[in-house]
Parts: C-alpha cells; sequence; structure tokens
C-alpha cells in the first residue's frame, strides 16, 4: 500500500513538473484510449463469440440441408426396393413370371436411371434370379460372401445400407466399374407356388451421394463427411487419401458424439465438429470447422476493427489537443501578462478569453493589479506624508527658541556656579538630540522613547525651577517593543505649556506605558486646568492656541496622524479632561517586536 502511495505521489509530482497542457491531454488521452480499448476487446471478444455461433449455427444448417436431400435421396431409393418387393415380387412367380418380372424391373430401373445401378434378385442360395439392367455375373464372385448378403439374412426385418464399395458383381460395361451403396433386404419369392426366401439387392450411384455431399460447402477451409454409426467413411472429400492411408480422420471419437457442436483436437488441430444423425441410414454427416480457419477470419476483421480504433484515437488524440489548447492558451496568456505585472506593475493588458472560470480569474487579476497600483500610490503618498510628518517633528524638537532658551539657562547656571546643573543640562539636551536623530530609523524601542521624553522633562523641569515633578513607569515585558520615535514628547510639551504653565501650585505629569492583551497604551496624565469639549475639538483639529509660539495642536496631531498612517485606523489618540480635573492622553499602540518591524521600516 505504501510503495502504491509513494508511486501516485511521484507520477503526481511529475504531472506537477510537466504542465497543464501534457497533464489534460494524457489523461483525456489516457480516458480516451481506455475506453476505446476496452470497448474494442468487448467488441471482439463479443466478435469472436458471435463467429463462432454463427459457424455452429451455419453449419447445423448446412447439414440439415444436407440430411434433407440425402433423405430424399435415400427415400427414393427406397422407394424403387419397396415397389420391386411389393409391386413386383410379391405378385409374380420367379419362374412362371420371369418375363414379366424382367419387364416390370426394367420399367423401375429406366424411371429411376439417374440414381440407380443395378436392381438384383437372388435366392437363398446366391443364385442370381433377375435383375435389371441384364448382366452376366462373374463368375468368380460367391455372393453368399457378399456383406450385403449377408447382413440381409441375419436381420431378415431390416432393410441394410453398405458403405460405398467398387461394383464387381457383375461383368462391367465399357470396361467400367462403379462405385455403389447398396440397399439390401430379405424377401419373400414365390418359386413355383412355393414360398422360399431370396434377397434383394438395390444398387445405387455414390456419384448421386458424393455430389450432394460435395455441393455443401462449408468455406474457410471447413468440410463435411459422412460415415456409419460405427465410424466407418461412407463419404470424405479426401477419401482417396484417406484409403491409402495418407490422411487420418478422427471417425472413431465422432462416432461416439451425438448431434450438436463439439470441441475437438486431432493431431494437434482444434477443431469445432458438427454432427446431423440420418433417420433412415443411420449415418451421420460430420462438419468440421478448423478453429485455426475460423480465427484467421476473425483476425481479418480484428485488424479492421483495431484500424478503426487507431482512428478513433487519434482523432480523438487531435481532439484532445485542440481542447487543452483552448483551456491553456489563455492561461499562458495569463502567465505572461503576470509576468510583465512583476516586471512593470503599470503594463497591465490581461487578455480576458477562454472559459468562464479563466475569464473570472482574468478579470479578478486585472482588479488585482489595479488594487495593487492603487494600493501602491497610496503608500507613495501615505511615504511622503509620513516624511513630511517626521520632517515637522524633528523641526519642532530642533526649536530654536527651545534650544536657544535650554543653552541660555545652561550659560546661566554656569555663571552662576551651578556646574552640576549645567552638566545635567548639557547631557540631557544631547540625549535628547541623540535619541532624536536615531540614525535616519524611525522605529526605535519604547524604552528609548521614554528615555528621549526623560531628557526633555529633565530640561523643562530645570528651567522652570522645578515648578512640576513628573513619573515615569513602563512595564518591563514590555521595554524591547517597538515604538514609532518622537510620539510622547509632543503631548508632554503640551502639558507643560498649556497646563504648567499657567499653576500656581506644585504640577504633576505621569507617563505610565503598559500592555493589555495585543495591545500597548502610554497614557500621559497631568494635573493642570483641565479642558472643555471646545477646546478638545481644537486639539484634534491642529488649532488650539494657535496664536502662541510655544506648545499647540499642531504637535498632537501630528502625532495622531503619524500613527494612522504607520499602524491603520484602529490606533491613534484618546484625550480624557475636563475643565479644573486635569487632562489624560492615552497613546494606542500594536505590540510588535523591534525584529518584526525592520522590515516595515523600509516602507516608511
Amino acid at each position: 500500500m505504501k510503495k502504491i502511495k509513494t508511486g501516485l505521489t511521484h507520477l503526481t509530482q511529475f504531472f506537477y513538473r510537466k504542465g497543464l497542457q501534457f497533464t489534460l491531454l494524457s489523461t483525456f488521452t489516457l480516458v480516451s484510449v481506455s475506453a476505446i480499448l476496452l470497448v474494442t476487446i468487448g467488441s471482439l471478444r463479443q466478435f469472436t463469440a458471435t463467429t463462432e455461433e454463427m459457424t455452429k449455427t451455419a453449419s447445423v444448417e448446412l447439414l440439415d440441408q444436407v440430411n434433407f436431400n440425402l433423405d430424399d435421396y435415400i427415400h427414393r431409393l427406397m422407394g424403387v426396393s419397396n415397389t420391386a418387393y411389393y409391386k413386383i415380387l410379391k405378385d409374380n412367380d420367379v419362374r412362371l413370371d420371369q418375363a414379366t418380372i424382367s419387364r416390370e424391373l426394367n420399367l423401375l430401373f429406366s424411371a429411376n436411371e439417374s440414381i440407380l445401378a443395378t436392381i438384383a434378385v437372388f435366392n437363398q442360395e446366391g443364385a442370381l434370379v433377375n435383375s435389371s439392367p441384364s448382366s452376366q455375373m462373374k463368375e468368380t464372385v460367391e455372393v453368399t460372401k457378399q456383406p450385403w448378403f449377408q447382413s440381409a439374412n441375419e436381420k431378415v426385418e431390416n432393410v441394410h445400407f453398405s458403405k460405398p464399395y467398387v461394383d464387381n458383381l457383375f461383368l462391367p460395361i465399357n470396361n467400367t466399374y462403379h462405385w455403389v451403396v447398396s440397399l439390401s433386404r430379405s424377401v419373400e419369392l414365390i418359386n413355383n407356388g412355393e414360398i422360399e426366401r431370396g434377397v434383394l439387392l438395390v444398387n445405387m450411384n455414390f456419384s448421386g451421394i458424393e455430389k450432394i455431399s460435395t455441393n455443401a460447402n462449408l468455406g474457410n477451409g471447413s468440410y463435411l463427411y459422412l460415415m456409419t454409426s460405427d465410424g466407418q467413411l461412407i463419404y470424405h472429400p479426401r477419401q482417396q487419401l484417406i484409403y491409402s492411408g495418407l490422411m487420418l480422420e478422427n471417425t472413431h471419437e465422432a462416432s461416439q458424439y451425438g448431434q450438436g457442436s463439439h470441441r475437438e483436437i486431432f493431431q494437434g488441430e482444434k477443431r469445432l465438429v458438427t454432427v446431423k444423425t440420418m433417420g433412415y441410414t443411420g449415418w451421420k454427416i460430420v462438419g468440421v470447422n478448423p478453429v485455426a480457419q475460423m480465427r484467421s477470419s476473425v483476425l481479418n476483421n480484428q485488424l479492421f476493427i483495431w484500424s478503426i480504433a487507431v482512428l478513433v484515437s487519434l482523432f480523438l488524440l487531435s481532439i484532445n489537443l485542440l481542447i487543452s489548447s483552448y483551456v491553456t492558451n489563455p492561461l499562458r496568456q495569463l502567465e505572461k501578462a503576470v509576468w510583465r505585472m512583476e516586471q512593470d506593475l503599470s503594463d497591465i493588458d490581461i487578455p480576458i478569453e477562454g472559459t468562464y472560470e479563466i475569464q473570472h480569474l482574468a478579470k479578478t487579476l486585472t482588479t488585482m493589479a489595479q488594487t495593487m497600483q492603487r494600493l501602491m500610490q497610496d503608500i507613495v503618498k501615505q511615504q511622503e506624508q509620513m516624511r513630511e510628518k517626521e520632517m515637522n517633528a524633528l523641526q519642532q524638537q530642533i526649536n530654536p527658541h527651545f534650544l536657544y532658551n535650554t543653552l541660555d539657562s545652561t550659560i546661566w547656571m554656569i555663571e552662576s556656579g551651578r556646574y552640576e546643573g549645567a552638566i545635567t543640562m548639557i547631557t540631557s539636551l544631547a540625549r535628547f538630540f541623540r535619541i532624536s536623530l536615531s540614525k535616519g530609523k524611525n522605529i526605535i524601542s519604547l524604552a528609548d522613547e521614554l528615555k528621549h521624553v526623560e531628557s526633555y522633562l529633565m530640561i523643562q523641569k530645570i528651567r522652570y525651577k522645578n515648578k512640576f515633578e513628573y513619573v515615569i513607569s513602563i512595564d518591563p515585558s514590555i521595554k524591547e517593543a517597538a515604538s514609532i520615535k518622537l510620539i510622547i514628547q509632543p503631548l508632554v510639551e503640551n502639558a507643560i505649556y498649556h497646563g504648567m504653565d499657567y499653576m500656581y501650585e506644585e504640577g504633576e505629569i505621569q507617563i505610565r506605558a503598559y500592555r493589555h492583551e495585543a495591545d500597548i497604551y502610554i497614557d500621559v496624565e497631568d494635573n493642570g486646568p483641565g479642558m472643555t469639549p471646545a477646546q478638545i475639538d481644537q486639539l484634534r483639529q491642529g488649532n488650539a492656541n494657535k496664536q502662541k509660539k510655544k506648545g499647540s495642536g499642531i504637535g498632537f496631531k501630528n502625532v495622531e496622524e503619524r500613527i494612522k498612517l504607520f499602524y491603520g485606523k484602529n490606533y491613534g489618540l484618546e484625550v480624557y479632561s475636563e475643565p479644573d480635573e486635569g487632562t489624560l492622553i492615552r497613546i494606542h499602540l500594536p505590540y510588535q517586536t523591534l525584529e518584526g518591524e525592520d522590515e516595515h521600516e523600509g516602507i516608511l
């Protein structure tokens, strides 16, 4: 079972490598040829069986016809015998009415001369009583020892037929001896008023039987022969060869056959033998059909059938080739069109041809290519927008006012001898710009993003003279999570300028980064004056405090648009704020690792 499965797998892989047209053509041709082969073999077997049955039927019909003709022939012979006995011999005295008997026998002979050779009457001692035509017996012949004479005396109640022999009972006319078949019977003769036994002999010409048998032609090397019930030949088309010992016939086996058809092997040859038994004589008519000759006839028809099968197979092969080409040519055109699309997506020329399924596939590919074109255009547009947003973000980071104020504060601290604070300011500023640039990368770790905002808060806390405090916390499991850079600092900047700048008491900014299911959330919360719904709308639209130079809603909108461009519309910013209750801005990002973002990095 495993070997079969492996073989089927290898066969399947072979067809996969050869292509669709080869597979279709091979499959269709295999199925077609297999069907034709099965039909042809079935037809040939049926034809062979039918031929044999027809041969049997033809043999039986021919033997019936021969039997009818021979029966008619024998019936005429028996009619002659009955007439000679019952109408001539029984009504006349063989001694006293010899002239009458001779005249009537001559009339009877003349009426049946075509089938008769001799009519003769013998007494019990074998002496000739009368004959027609009148002939002189040969002196050397002992009548009582003749088989026909002995058969008649042994069974006086029956009519007896002999096998063919040369009639040498009488002196020949024109020195010609004839082959005859004898009908003999025991008769009662009136001799001087006394009843005595005798034998009536009627010799019929064997040529009549031979003619009837010869005219029966089975054809194709087949033949028939005639024999007695005990297997002695009466007629055979090659009788002289058999008598001379040059040929044999299977008469012994045939004599055992009943009526009907039989198969036999004689001298290595398979034969179909049909037997018919005659009613009057008990003779058997045997038809012989050599199987080889039958098969030779069948072979000619088989060659014709195979020729038709080959022609039909070639025709179907051509049809299969056309069908497979009709199916696969549109697919090849699709393949070429897809290859052109791979080289240049702007070259969208997909032919819509072939079957419904292929046309549907071509339309789908066209739609897909157009969609890909549109998506690529959208991606290019998004890249341009993202670069613009990045540039805006960087420009905000490198704000001349922020840089000037930071450096001014640093100089003031140095002049006042506050060296540690100045060092902290310079270090934080350097780290702030280092992370902002990030070697040109757009994606950094969440830990670096929080370090970036922490540097910014340290600078602003010093500048604002500790007017606010800040707390930054992060779930350790997401420190190496991927994040777009520069998304927290603009929100913290808004919290300072819009919240801390106008507070009299100490302000507080809390930054919390945590994970929930498959997403990351970063909360930026302050305890500033909060915002009304109208102010929140202005913030989202990028119009909040647009008249002021420091801090605006532009940074908020920039961050949200960058997140949505990068991660999709399901992500972005959420604002929770009420007047005098502070403000919470929540950043919503998907959880992704830096390794998973390496490929994404190249898109931006």
